[in-house]
């Protein structure tokens, strides 16, 4: 996967195992690589050079690539199915799905614990 991508991440562009910055305050939504390339964090568009000094940040960030299954299958291999992605790009993705599957998983343990107060009185023990 990484080498079908050019070991970037296939949405921003972000080099696998480089560190890079992400911008804070006027560039938000930019990254600007160890070199001083500045970049779109939703594209990867190229968008000029950069100081560090003049770069606003938080600090470095090592980009890891990841296997994002876009249906949300793992079984689902198939290459259409895949992207590279960094960590960034992936999460963001997923955003919606993990928030889905916590809330159901919630739900789920309070239904469970209802079950068991309810067995419990049922029981004689309240």
């Amino acid at each position: 996967m990484r080498e079908a991508a050019g070991n970037k991440c296939e949405k921003c562009g972000a080099p696998n195992g480089e560190y890079i910055s992400r911008g804070t305050g006027f560039a938000v939504g930019t990254y600007m690589l160890m070199h001083g390339q500045v970049h779109c964090a939703e594209t990867g568009e190229y968008k000029g050079m950069a100081r560090g000094s003049e770069y606003p940040t938080r600090g470095l960030v090592r980009i890891i690539l990841t296997v994002a299954h876009l249906d949300h299958q793992p079984e689902n291999c198939a290459r259409s199915n895949l992207r590279a992605w960094c960590q960034r790009c992936h999460l963001r993705y997923d955003a919606k799905h993990h928030a889905a599957n916590s809330a159901a998983t919630r739900r789920s343990r309070k239904a469970a614990g209802d079950l068991f107060a309810r067995a419990a009185r049922e029981k004689g023990g309240g």
